[in-house]
């Protein structure tokens, strides 16, 4: 793992967040709703545990507004279990095991990861269990704690690193995905809640390193809330995979469908500002980002909330994250 002082006291912050902007090498591109014939679009969403168990009707009608091929939830509570989920998917066929191929993830506690796809489904060995942290690090991070915070239950290690992963069969291609949740909190560079993301992306690309090497893999998209508050460290870990066909993956830049704002976060209303916390990575040597957007109600019109039956304060319901809906095209 990287040394826990980290890019923040060895780099200037500045200078990391160049380092982020280069990542972001994707080009901005029209937002739409529509969905394109060619391609294959990626929804991903921090869902907020059982979401769409409550507000069955609502998530519904958000995921048929998007019409995405593939879904990447984070932070699902195991009690929304795979039967719920179904149940709360749009359906296009008599059958419902016909329309969507679910893998429910092992790790992460009270936060799992989820992949719902149009395509076939694959599950990844490296990722079908719970994660462990390294000793040594869940010793550091443990010592470090406050006694209230050793004892918060949302806070436990012992759950695992909250990601999943599977491959999808897309017209003969092998595409791996990736659903992690890291750590939230910690706006201090040096705080325990830092140290705990860097070690989880750490952990997260080293499996992913393990995938690539043991099969066939044609394209790689990791996507969920990496919990940007202190530094961009974590996703500058994730996105550089050190591997030959992938030395590293682009970020989805991809803005609100006013053109303007790019946060996934709500924080209005708290101390906290809104901000970019939720990333859509790529390999672009086998990827092309065609168009995307993240998912904002609030910018539909008058006319299109009518038609649609679907308004901000609906959304509000599901999640105080927004969805990133991107199109892909093979390259």
């Amino acid at each position: 793992m990287m040394n826990y002082n980290g890019c923040m006291t060895t780099i200037k912050y500045t200078t990391c967040l160049l380092l982020l902007m280069w990542l972001y090498n994707s080009t901005s591109h029209a937002q739409s709703l529509d969905h394109k014939n060619s391609g294959f679009r990626v929804l991903s969403w921090n869902i907020s545990e059982d979401a769409f168990v409550e507000n069955k009707m609502e998530f519904q009608a958000l995921v048929a507004l998007n019409q995405p091929d593939i879904l990447l939830l984070d932070e699902v509570h195991p009690s929304a279990t795979e039967k719920l989920l179904r149940e709360a998917l749009p359906q296009t066929g008599a059958k419902p095991d016909q329309n969507w191929f679910i893998d429910f993830g092992h790790s992460g506690g009270r936060q799992r990861g989820v992949i719902v796809s149009r395509y076939p489904l694959e599950t990844v060995p490296e990722f079908d269990k719970k994660l462990p942290y390294p000793s040594a690090d869940q010793a550091y991070i443990a010592e470090h704690m406050t006694e209230k915070e050793r004892t918060y239950d949302n806070w436990s290690t012992t759950g695992g690193i909250a990601v999943n992963a599977a491959i999808a069969s897309v017209s003969g291609s092998r595409l791996l995905l990736v659903a992690l949740d890291m750590q939230c909190c910690g706006n201090d560079p040096v705080s325990w809640q830092e140290y705990r993301r860097r070690v989880e992306a750490t952990e997260i690309r080293r499996l992913v390193r393990q995938v690539l090497d043991r099969t066939r893999v044609d394209a790689v998209i990791v996507t969920g809330d990496f919990n940007l508050v202190a530094t961009p460290a974590p996703l500058i870990i994730m996105s550089n995979t050190d591997h030959p066909l992938f030395s590293s993956l682009a970020t989805a830049e991809i803005y609100q469908t006013d053109g303007k704002s790019t946060w996934t976060w709500d924080g209005r209303g708290s101390k906290w500002p809104s901000r970019i916390m939720d990333f859509q990575l790529y390999s672009a040597q086998s990827l092309k980002l065609e168009s995307g957007f993240v998912f904002n109600s609030e910018w539909l019109s008058a006319e299109e909330v009518a038609k649609l039956n679907f308004s901000a304060s609906t959304q509000k319901q599901l999640s105080d994250h927004l969805p990133l809906v991107v199109d892909y095209q093979w390259r």
